[in-house]
């Protein structure tokens, strides 16, 4: 399977970027800041980080196949009230349930995508939200039935195309890695939508989940990701 690690790649870039992009609507009343509630408002370069493997299942012929993925890393650059640019992404080595496997993957063309987020707390749960729009789309390869299958996917969120997230910061309870003090994103309800041009055999629907950490540099330039962030209003 030469190209499972597209199936999280996509997935992890936008739940990195929960913490990270705005877009114009929510400019007027969200705000990336370096550190805590009261720190500065941050520009610059990102780097987000999986924590724990990422997970997948897909449907073939009637059987669930489930697989994961080792650590996933992409970089970017974001302004403090606008929109975020991915420049990179990688994904560790990929196994499934079936015997398939793929090597650790550099992931080349990402799409530019535009994305916003909204500080929109939850008692109990999220800070904030985050929306990808666009046709985010991968493909994946694995022998079966005699012949090498190509299978082409898209994510949708709620029936739309695109993903959406729940973002947490560094210090909420709620927060999916309680023992991590540093902004975080969560996905767990992605749909995979089958795209045309898939093999008639591939798997026709699926689900994806993953959780990641975000931070920034605290020397611009430097290439040492070790700020924290946090967002608010």
């Amino acid at each position: 399977m030469k190209a499972l690690g597209r199936i999280t790649a996509p997935l992890i870039a936008a739940s990195a970027a929960a913490v990270l992009a705005a877009g114009p609507a929510a400019a007027a009343t969200t705000t990336v800041r370096a550190g805590t509630a009261t720190g500065a408002p941050y520009s610059g370069a990102f780097q987000v980080s999986t924590v724990g493997p990422l997970e997948f299942s897909v449907v073939f012929l009637g059987v669930t196949v489930t697989g994961t993925c080792d650590g996933a890393e992409l970089r970017g650059t974001v302004e403090a009230a606008g929109a975020g640019a991915l420049t990179s992404a990688s994904i560790g080595a990929c196994t499934t349930s079936n015997g398939l496997s793929s090597p650790p993957t550099d992931i080349g063309e990402i799409p530019a995508n535009s994305g916003r987020v909204a500080h929109d707390p939850v008692p109990g749960g999220r800070d904030g939200t985050l929306a990808i729009d666009g046709d985010l789309t991968f493909s994946l390869q694995g022998e079966f039935l005699g012949r090498v299958r190509t299978c082409n996917y898209g994510f949708q969120t709620g029936g739309e195309d695109g993903l959406s997230f729940d973002v947490y910061n560094r210090d909420n309870p709620n927060r999916p890695l309680p023992g991590v003090d540093d902004a975080q994103g969560e996905a767990t309800d992605i749909t995979l939508v089958k795209k045309p041009g898939s093999d008639f055999l591939c798997p026709s629907d699926g689900t994806g989940t993953g959780t990641a950490v975000a931070r920034g540099e605290s020397a611009p330039g430097s290439g040492v990701f070790d700020q924290k962030l946090y967002l608010t209003e």
